[in-house]
């Protein structure tokens, strides 16, 4: 499935978004948990903890937005997407 993934508030460059903060994202599966587990596939253990609780959710200081819409559903990483969302992962440490 491919969505437009957008990172937003990170210090430093997301790896695999170093060109643009809004990249297409192309990723075997449909739900924010699977894009969010493909993403970090391909940075260090160190980015884990800004998008995942240590509980197996996503982080608290995650703002998720979903074609406009802030996602707040403490279910969160179970939130089917669609071909073509746009996706907002907005980095807000506290």
């Amino acid at each position: 499935m491919k969505v437009t993934v957008k990172i937003v508030g990170l210090a430093e460059p997301f790896p695999g978004f170093e060109r643009s903060n809004e990249d297409p994202v192309d990723f075997p599966g449909n739900s924010l948990g699977e894009l969010i587990k493909y993403i970090l596939s391909g940075a260090g253990p160190e980015m884990e903890d800004l998008f995942l609780s240590g509980e197996g959710g996503i982080s608290p200081d995650l703002v998720v937005i979903v074609n406009g819409i802030a996602v707040t559903d403490s279910n969160r990483l179970n939130l089917g997407l669609k071909e073509g969302d746009l996706v907002e992962l907005v980095s807000s440490p506290g």
